[in-house]
Order: structure tokens, then sequence, then C-alpha cells
């Protein structure tokens, strides 16, 4: 896809496959309208948490080794889960377009919505290289499925480190533990018992009337797609979704910690890894927009609560973050017009 026709065709596609469901164009109207509000509402709670002076020298505050780590961190990111989705695939795209439609994945979750960054992966898939939506969206479930698993690891070894200080939330941690072994052993059993499984998870939704939902319906027929492949290329599938997940989880604790030490914030590492675990399950909430704003920035401010962290300078520090998360996707999206630069002049080439 050229750069020139990226605003027009992208985001008609993302849009036409947001709206293929059966929800009413208002309802879907005034749930948007709900979520900026909240966005809105929790973005103005931590900026009356933090301190207006501290926020005008929070740029003396910054250390710039720390924030040149933390941006080639956010860019190692970006080229990891491109690669996991690029073995995921099985290589029918090459890595720079698989690289490309993630930064557009991206960049419309991270300045639009989480569903507007979905709906662009998979269609830029089907039409821009004729991928089967079933086929990407497979992959995107696995690759889901080992970010679960990571995340799930994650949350155990976190949770018995920092146990004694975390009292109020035990039982809240003990179902999230178990919530996620659930959803695992689940996805097990769709791999395991494959066309009975799809059969009754099928059975059980058209029940409540849930598969008339466009999500639902595309997400049972990706399931469908996943387990009409060989049992041994899908536990393959999820061993390589796993190893990357775990690879990525652990470059975004570093990232994590970073982007607060840019600040001259300076978090305990365990406690930073416990907050960072509970967030990552905190962004598959689908109430957020503009990624996470508000949202992120207030579920950090509590789960540090826990650890005696300066609630001030935490808010300032995050106000911080925020901008320099928007400006490391900012940097990652000159990605494209590169990339439509060197496929032209390869182009170029081979006609010549």
């Amino acid at each position: 896809m050229d750069w020139p026709d990226f605003d027009g065709r992208c985001l008609f596609l993302a849009g036409y496959q947001m709206g293929t469901g059966k929800e009413s164009g208002r309802f879907r109207l005034i749930q948007t309208a709900l979520k900026i509000l909240l966005a809105v509402i929790l973005g103005a709670f931590v900026v009356s948490k933090a301190d207006v002076r501290e926020l005008y020298t929070l740029r003396e505050r910054i250390l710039y080794g720390w924030l040149a780590a933390a941006v080639i961190l956010f860019v190692s990111l970006t080229l990891l889960k491109a690669f996991q989705y690029y073995l995921l695939m099985g290589r029918r795209v090459n890595y720079p377009q698989v690289l490309q439609i993630v930064i557009i994945q991206n960049a419309f979750s991270n300045f639009v919505a989480t569903s507007a960054g979905i709906a662009s992966y998979l269609t830029l898939f089907h039409v821009d290289h004729d991928v089967k939506m079933s086929r990407s969206a497979a992959a995107f479930v696995l690759a889901k499925v080992g970010d679960l698993v990571s995340i799930g690891l994650f949350l155990v070894i976190a949770s018995v480190s920092v146990w004694g200080r975390i009292g109020s939330i035990h039982l809240v941690v003990e179902i999230l533990i178990a919530g996620i072994g659930a959803a695992i052993a689940g996805f097990l059993l769709l791999v395991i018992l494959r066309q009975k499984f799809v059969g009754w998870l099928r059975h059980i939704l058209a029940w409540f009337k849930l598969e008339r939902i466009g999500l639902v319906s595309r997400g049972l027929d990706s399931l469908q797609g996943m387990i009409q492949q060989k049992q041994s290329l899908v536990f393959r599938s999820i061993s390589i979704a796993v190893l990357f997940s775990m690879i990525y989880m652990g470059v975004n604790m570093v990232w994590f910690y970073t982007s607060l030490r840019t600040f001259s914030l300076e978090p305990a590492v365990i406690p930073t890894v416990f907050a960072n675990t509970l967030l990552q399950l905190v962004s598959y909430m689908p109430i957020q927009v503009f990624g996470g704003l508000g949202l992120t920035e207030t579920s950090v401010l509590y789960f540090y609560s826990f650890f005696q962290m300066d609630q001030v300078k935490l808010a300032t520090v995050l106000i911080g973050t925020r901008l320099l998360f928007y400006l490391e996707n900012i940097l990652v999206l000159l990605y494209l017009p590169l990339h439509s630069l060197l496929t032209a002049r390869s182009a170029r080439k081979t006609a010549g």
C-alpha cells in the first residue's frame, strides 16, 4: 500500500470493518462518546493529583540516557510483535509488510481505539495481501493466547514477591490468576476437541443470541479456520506465540521502568513488574480510547498505592510518560513513508 492512499483507504476499510455488526450507528456513537467522557474524567483526575509547579519543571528532570533507552525499547517492542505475527502467519507476507501493518494497527489502537486497530489489522492483510481474514484472525488469537500465558506467569511471580503488601486485593489477584488459567485451559480444550468444542461454543452463543454480533461471528470463524489446521501445526504455533510473548513481556517491563526513570522517578523493580502486569490486563478492557488515556494513569496510581509511592510525584511523571508514549508512536510511524519509498525504488529497479 502506497503512503499517499493510507489516510483514505485504510480509514475507510477500518471503519467498514467496525461497522459491519448489527449494532445501530447511534448506539456506537453513544458508546464512543461515553468512552471519551471517561478518558477525560480520569485524565482530569490524574492532572488534579499532579503538582503544577513540578509539571513546569518536568522537562528539566529528563534523564536523556534513560530517554534513549525507552525509545529504543519501544521500537524493539514493535519489531518483536511484528516478527511474532510474521511467524504465526506462516511467513506468507514478508516481514517489512507485516511490520507496516503492525505499525498502522498500533497507530489506530493508540490514537483512536483498540477496536479500530484490530479492524485495520484484519482489513489490511485481507485487502493488500489477499490473506483470508480467518487466517489473520487466527494469528491474532494465537498471539493473544501467548500474551495471556506470559501475563499469567508474570502475575504469579510478581504477586508472590509482593503478597504481604497487597492484602486488600488478594481475592482479586486470585480471581485474575484463576480466570487466566481457565481461559488458557479453554483454549487447549479447543485445540484438543476441535470441532466438538466449536460446536458447543456456537450452541452456547446462539442460545444467548450473541452470534449475531459481528465481532463474535468473526471470532468464531477465526477459531474454525485455526482448528482446521493440523494439530501438530497448531501446537507449534502456540509454542511460537508463547515464546515471543514472553520475550515481548520482558522487554515491555524494562520499557515501562525506563519510561518512569526518564523523568527521574526511581520505582522499585518488583512493584513495577506487578503494576505493569496488572496494567496489561486493564488494557483488555473495551472501555479505553486514545491508547488508554486516563485509564492507564489512574490504574498505575492505584497499583503503586500499595507500595508507598508518592502519588503527587507519580501523577506528575505519568503525564510526562503519556506525552513520551505519543511521541514514540509518532516516531515509529516514520517507517511508513520510508517503507513506501523503498518499495517504490525496488519496483523501479525491477521494472528497469
